[in-house]
């Protein structure tokens, strides 16, 4: 039997007191119709059960229900973090999660996790949380979470996640004692880099007054405020298809020289699900030429796997770019690993 239909049940079963409730609508001064009886029946046993749940279930609900865990750390992280059962390690989907240590330094707490596959080789010396965690606690302060080391023979990778009160709150609150909860959802393994590498475009040939569309930004870089670029700009119509990487995760689908800059526009695949990233920038004997500005849009053409586009701008004459060679760099994401995994510990 799920939460709900268990809560349906028990709501209907549980009646409050006859003589209490006639006693509450005489003094509210209402009528005691068969109608507004029940109803107030009712909303009593909702009222009854919710106090039930809080007083004798609520460390279990906490632990395994995420939404009431959830809900009742919006009202009050302290009192969320209270419920929360110790649970040092977490497995899911032959994943392992495990915390090492939790260490409290006057108003910072050091905690060390570990991450392991039971099962396979997802886990490796490039794996990368994504962004995908979260750190609750009961007190404010500013968390941060980075890797920490790779061991090859153990196939674990370490991360450190580090917890620094604010300076207004540290002599009124001690972190000693309190309870922090831990959660990931996904992480990326198998990262390839790709740095330096020379992309054979002939810049002397730059097409000149390329087809543009207008698209919505989500992403920007740069002096792009300088060239008045905003949340809806102009960007290269795709009229190319050229791989950059030897993967083919990359690839260059737009360039041209227009309004006296050379744009050139690369995808870089659907990273919603993949953390594909990098940049270009031009050679030539007087160094290196970064973009003046970029910006990134998506083409949602399937918006099940939407593709994001990349196109970066640099200022330079035509002549100057007849010098220039243009160079890369990538970090690509090779596997993607979705689960549920949650610890929490006390910090002492």
């Amino acid at each position: 039997m799920n939460f709900k239909e268990a809560y349906r049940q028990w709501n209907e079963a549980v009646v409050p007191d006859r003589m209490l409730t006639d006693r509450l609508l005489k003094k509210a001064g209402k009528r005691t119709g068969t109608h507004m009886f029940r109803s107030w029946y009712r909303t009593a046993a909702a009222i009854l059960l919710f106090c039930a749940v809080f007083s004798f279930s609520m460390p279990v609900l906490a632990a395994h229900v995420e939404p009431v865990y959830q809900f009742l750390y919006l009202l009050s992280p302290k009192a969320a973090q209270y419920f929360m059962p110790v649970q040092m390690s977490s497995e899911d989907q032959g994943i392992r999660m495990e915390v090492v240590s939790a260490c409290v330094h006057e108003d910072t707490a050091k905690i060390y996790i570990t991450m392991e596959d039971l099962e396979g080789d997802r886990i490796d010396g490039t794996t990368d949380l994504y962004d995908s965690y979260s750190i609750h606690r009961p007190f404010n302060s500013v968390g941060t979470c980075e890797r920490a080391g790779y061991d090859s023979e153990t196939g674990k990778v370490s991360f450190l996640i580090t917890l620094k009160e604010r300076e207004e709150d540290w002599s009124k609150h001690p972190i000693e004692g309190d309870k922090v909860t831990f959660s990931v959802q996904e992480f990326l393994s198998r990262k390839a880099k790709y740095e330096d590498i020379v992309i054979p475009l002939n810049l002397a040939d730059v097409p000149p007054n390329p087809e543009t569309r207008k698209a919505d930004l989500h992403g920007y870089g740069g002096a792009y405020e300088l060239y008045g670029i905003g949340e809806t700009t102009d960007v290269l119509l795709p009229n190319v298809s050229m791989d950059l990487l030897p993967d083919h995760s990359v690839t260059l689908t737009a360039w041209g020289y227009q309004n006296g800059m050379l744009h050139i526009q690369t995808s870089l695949g659907n990273t919603k699900e993949h953390d594909n990233h990098g940049c270009l920038w031009l050679e030539n004997a007087n160094g290196k030429q970064d973009a003046a500005y970029s910006i990134s849009f998506w083409d949602e053409t399937d918006p099940e796997h939407p593709v994001t586009y990349q196109e970066e701008v640099f200022d330079l004459s035509m002549e100057e770019l007849a010098d220039c060679t243009l160079h890369g760099y990538y970090v690509i994401s090779g596997q993607k690993t979705e689960g549920s995994w949650k610890v929490t510990f006390p910090l002492e």
